[in-house]
């Protein structure tokens, strides 16, 4: 019931799990939970998307104020095109003063179309600084990789690795949207789930129209070979803690740059996990499947000379 204490026990690594209700806690105030059917933001239905879903979403995906929001915040975020200055403040101004109908046009955006709005301007009507920073920002989001942009279109269960194998095999937004739901599954990081989502998600007008604009853009261009030596090639690759020379973006980059894989979770099939300071769970589990364990100078190693740098 909602308002009740319960019991937790640490389930796994780190997820908890609700054993259940502290009973002599209650006190009268807790109330029954009742699962909504409405969406709280625009008034659509809310449903499972997918036969076999647990979670219930709004139907509305294109025009939900709440959904247009968090996905505009998502494409500035780390793990997309790292747009810092377009965050949840910047992403609500431009929808609730009417710049943006939707993420297509966010790339198209200028100077005169931010003077209309209150967060991009100072007291005296005139522009502020964080105008021409955003301005900036944009123009300088369309030199990201492309597996940037893919995860940036919020495609359902697309992540950074997913996307990165994407663009390595593919190419280019076009080549993906073309290819067959086996040969997308075929893809090392993608799967069945993964590759239906992608099919799905092209499915749709709208989406293929923010491609088609952010393409105009000049965002999105095709996946361009690393000129690196391609010295992890196929290589699985966990980072945990942080690195002295490298930036958590920067050291995935530099396996992806390399041929490797940068994996977010370890397993049997893990071929490295990288140890930084303060590492998390994922050292442990190393430890536990018997994966090799790097310290920074033994994966500077790796990068210049594969496996053969280490020695073996």
């Amino acid at each position: 019931m909602i308002g009740d204490y319960v019991v937790i026990r640490k389930a796994g690594d780190v997820i908890p799990e609700v054993l259940g209700p502290v009973l002599a806690k209650r006190d009268g105030s807790e109330r029954v939970f009742v699962m909504p059917n409405i969406c709280p933001d625009c008034g659509s239905k809310l449903k499972a998307i997918s036969d076999g879903d647990v979670d219930i979403r709004c139907v509305n995906s294109r025009s939900c104020p709440a959904q247009l929001r968090e996905r505009l915040f998502y494409i500035g975020s780390r793990s997309a095109l790292d747009i810092d200055v377009l965050g949840y403040e910047a992403a609500s101004a431009l929808l609730s003063d009417g710049i943006l109908k939707d993420e297509s046009g966010l790339f198209a955006i200028t100077l005169a179309n931010l003077s209309t709005s209150e967060f991009f301007t100072k007291k005296d009507g005139t522009l502020g600084a964080i105008a021409e920073r955003f301005i900036t920002a944009l123009a300088e989001a369309k030199s990201k990789p492309l597996w940037r942009v893919i995860v940036a279109l919020s495609i359902r269960h697309v992540g950074p690795t997913a996307a990165q194998s994407l663009a390595r095999e593919f190419g280019s937004l076009e080549a993906i949207e073309a290819a067959s739901i086996e040969k997308l599954a075929e893809i090392d990081g993608v799967g069945p789930t993964i590759a239906a989502a992608i099919v799905d998600w092209f499915k749709e007008d709208w989406h293929r129209e923010i491609v088609k604009m952010w393409r105009a853009s000049g965002i999105g261009q095709d996946h361009q070979s690393s000129e690196l030596a391609q010295t992890i090639t196929g290589l699985s690759i966990v980072v945990t803690g942080s690195l002295v020379g490298f930036t958590r973006d920067g050291v995935s980059q530099a396996i992806t740059d390399r041929g490797g894989k940068a994996t977010n979770s370890v397993s049997a099939k893990t071929d490295f996990v990288v140890v930084g300071d303060a590492p998390g769970s994922k050292y442990a589990k190393a430890q536990e499947l018997g994966v090799r364990v790097l310290d920074e100078a033994e994966f500077v190693k790796l990068l210049a000379g594969g496996k053969a740098g280490l020695g073996e």
